[in-house]
């Protein structure tokens, strides 16, 4: 898990609870986040703290996420997601690492926009008005509550595949995650011919829980200076991005320092300012940015010429970002129209 990639996800996980993945049909997205949910595995009286959820194309409320109460049966129809989400209230201590498969089969906003309002508010999420149980008394364990709030300790990952029969995201979701995209090189794709795929459980869970708390909550490791010089180069893009209808708010703000307390975190010796910039960028500001030329042709020049002058004191290129500027650009040329996905 020391690939670029892997880091920036475990970055990103760290300073906000969703992250969404991105890339190409077949290329392991939800190979790599179950492999990592994995390493942190814990047993919670005899379950995993992690869930894999299919996305159907037929989520078209929330029910398939958080149940529903049946007035037949005069009980609430629990659902895997919901049971796993009690289980991560009742072990805060612990991680828990849900991954929705395929997350863009259905429109997001529509099965996912409590999760999505919760994350911002931290709100209970009502389910339903009168007390309902599965068990026969008052006393049961197994009583479904009224009202959930989402848990710290919760870690939500997306995975999506763009073609047609997906869906695309909102600026509503986009602002809400961050953003990976996963293109794994040739040589990592064939050493899977021949290299072993198994992943060792190690007692760091714990750990990975509090660090989250703690940089959510306002702690940052990183230099002043260098939170300076972030603020200089974010000032300088900020014009540009508001005359085409993209600036960034607050939330922006607070989710890129969050971003940089952890990378600084978990690279240590190794941190740098160049790089986190860059990664945040292709991360949190172009994959809100789409459409034709007169749109956002000239914002992709200036943001290309911003980040080929690096940022602070440093000349050196943000080449994540350039890379997918350069993309974006071929497909502004070829279809007259782009977006980030």
């Amino acid at each position: 898990f020391d690939s670029d990639f892997a880091q920036r996800y475990i970055s990103s996980l760290i300073a906000k609870p969703f992250v969404i993945l991105t890339g190409n049909s077949g290329t392991g997205k939800t190979r790599i986040a179950k492999q990592i949910s994995q390493y942190l595995e814990k047993d919670v009286d005899g379950k995993r703290n992690w869930l894999i959820v299919p996305v159907g194309a037929d989520w078209t409320d929330n029910t398939k996420m958080l149940g529903f109460y049946n007035p037949l049966e005069e009980r609430y129809v629990s659902t895997p997601t919901l049971d796993f989400i009690l289980q991560a209230s009742e072990n805060v201590s612990i991680p828990h690492f849900l991954i929705l498969d395929e997350m863009n089969l259905s429109h997001v906003e529509r099965y996912f926009s409590d999760f999505l309002s919760a994350m911002e508010s931290d709100e209970e999420i009502p389910l339903y008005k009168k007390p309902v149980q599965k068990g026969d008394t008052e006393d049961s364990k197994d009583v479904i509550p009224e009202k959930i709030r989402l848990p710290k300790n919760l870690f939500v990952t997306g995975t999506v595949n763009i073609d047609e029969t997906t869906y695309m995201f909102s600026s509503k979701v986009l602002d809400r995650s961050n953003v990976v995209e996963f293109k794994p090189k040739k040589d990592d794709v064939l050493k899977l011919m021949t290299g072993a795929t198994d992943v060792n459980k190690v007692e760091t869970a714990e750990g990975f829980a509090v660090l989250a708390s703690e940089i959510r909550n306002g702690v940052c490791n990183v230099d002043a200076d260098v939170l300076g010089q972030v603020k200089l180069f974010l000032d300088g893009i900020y014009d540009e991005l508001q005359e085409s209808g993209f600036e960034f708010a607050y939330r922006t703000v607070k989710e890129i320092r969050q971003y940089f307390a952890a990378a600084c975190e978990l690279q240590k010796e190794g941190f740098s300012l160049t790089r986190t910039m860059d990664e945040q960028i292709v991360q949190k500001i172009l994959p809100k940015i789409y459409g034709d030329r007169k749109q956002i042709g000239e914002l992709l020049n200036t943001l290309e010429t911003k980040c080929k002058n690096g940022v602070g004191e440093s000349s050196e290129e943000m080449t994540l970002s350039l890379k997918k500027i350069e993309q974006m650009k071929k497909r502004l040329d070829k279809y007259q129209y782009a977006s980030f996905m």
